[in-house]
């Protein structure tokens, strides 16, 4: 009975990771069906929910989902509908739509290359806000800008293998195949978006960090380090995420996460200090910290002061209250639930503001993108409650998760 209990809470939380997918690609709709989109997205989350639910309740179907060919197969897919819908949406420019975060990205490596200031601005007019890190991450397109259609499938890959980390092989690909039911992760794929990866690299570095710490493999502690160091080095307000990330990260794991912490720190200094140095007069990314000022000027209703204190006050409280053993003892044993309100606190500040700028209209509300950044650690706090060996059992099975 205990075992029917179990698996029945697995598959509910399978079933719920899929509904917060679905749910997010609400923007979707108001964007791209002129006609009801209402009840277009009530048939796409209805249907999705009860596709999952059908699915999850067969033991034999969901084995069909976690073969590593089928991922394989996906990726593939994935690459060829990139490849048809980039060009579309960046083609878009013409008629002043589509976006320019990919444009940012091409603009920052042209100019390293070309041994001019770092930064553009986007053919919206607006200053690129990406940092000196996306340049290693966006480095092939030196080559050829084909590179933007291989770069979803590649950070499907790399969320393979994150989630390899706490999980087995199957539970792995079935919840790397979850994001391709959602709208909202094809839509950023297609228009050459950076936040998937950067989404990957924030699950990245808090998985490998502490695999890599407490495993003591190098491998995987010069992984997390980078992925840090790359994530901090995207946006330049993600620092401050990076930060409470990397303090809990030693706070959990002690001193030997100094290994991960100070080489990220460092590269991740040094990166800003030398594009800062390079062209101080043109540092886009430092626009950013001006945008998210107001922000709290915006949420805090023009009296940003009450608000700022509390929350350094909070950060205070907290980082004595993270020092009691039992504070300690709650924080592993809810890791990445811990890291996953970091990113999605600031995120989800970030969404509300924008929704309110555009007055709730759905369809431009582009900072709903933003809450992505949580997606891919929620798939990796799901996929840590779950055992090693339950989507390996024999067919009939019950779905079962760890005690």
């Amino acid at each position: 009975m205990e075992q029917v209990g179990r698996s029945h809470r697995a598959a509910v939380t399978v079933a719920a990771v899929v509904a917060v997918q679905l749910l997010m690609s609400f923007r979707f709709f108001f964007k791209y069906v002129e006609r009801a989109p209402w009840p277009a997205y009530g048939v796409y989350v209805a249907g999705g929910l009860a596709t999952a639910a059908f699915v999850l309740r067969r033991p034999r179907m969901l084995a069909l989902l976690t073969p590593g060919r089928l991922l394989g197969l996906a990726v593939v897919a994935l690459a060829a509908l990139v490849a048809v819908a980039y060009p579309k949406a960046d083609a878009l420019r013409a008629v002043g739509r589509g976006s320019d975060q990919d444009d940012c990205v091409q603009a920052l490596v042209s100019n390293v290359f070309a041994l001019r200031a770092p930064y553009g601005v986007g053919y919206f007019g607006d200053p690129c806000s990406t940092g000196p890190g996306e340049f290693f991450l966006y480095l092939p397109l030196r080559l050829s800008d084909l590179y933007f259609v291989v770069v979803p499938s590649l950070t499907v890959l790399l969320g393979f293998w994150v989630l390899s980390l706490v999980a087995d092989r199957g539970t792995a690909v079935l919840l790397s195949l979850t994001q391709l039911v959602s709208l909202l992760f094809l839509e950023l794929a297609s228009v050459g978006s950076d936040l998937i990866v950067i989404g990957w690299l924030f699950a990245t570095a808090t998985v490998a960090s502490r695999e890599g710490v407490r495993s003591r493999r190098t491998g995987l502690t010069v992984a997390g380090a980078a992925a840090y160091t790359l994530f901090a080095g995207s946006r330049l307000p993600l620092i401050v995420i990076a930060i409470l990330s990397a303090s809990l990260l030693v706070v959990v794991s002690g001193r030997r996460a100094l290994l991960v912490v100070v080489p990220a720190t460092v590269v991740t200094a040094a990166l800003y200090a030398g594009s800062y140095l390079i062209a101080p007069d043109e540092f886009r990314p430092g626009h950013l910290v001006h945008k998210s000022a107001h922000i709290v000027r915006y949420l805090s209703d023009g009296r940003p002061m009450p608000v700022l204190v509390l929350a350094v006050a909070g950060v205070a409280f907290g980082s004595v209250l993270v020092i009691h053993p039992v504070v300690v003892r709650l924080l592993r044993r809810h890791y990445y639930l811990a890291n996953l309100l970091l990113v999605m606190a600031p995120m989800a500040a970030v969404a509300l503001w924008d929704l309110l700028r555009v007055d709730l209209d759905p369809a431009r509300w582009e900072g709903l993108h933003y809450l992505f950044l949580g997606v891919p650690i929620l798939l990796v706090m799901v996929a840590s409650g779950l055992t090693a060996s339950r989507l390996n059992e024999p067919p009939g099975a019950p779905l079962r998760t760890s005690s």
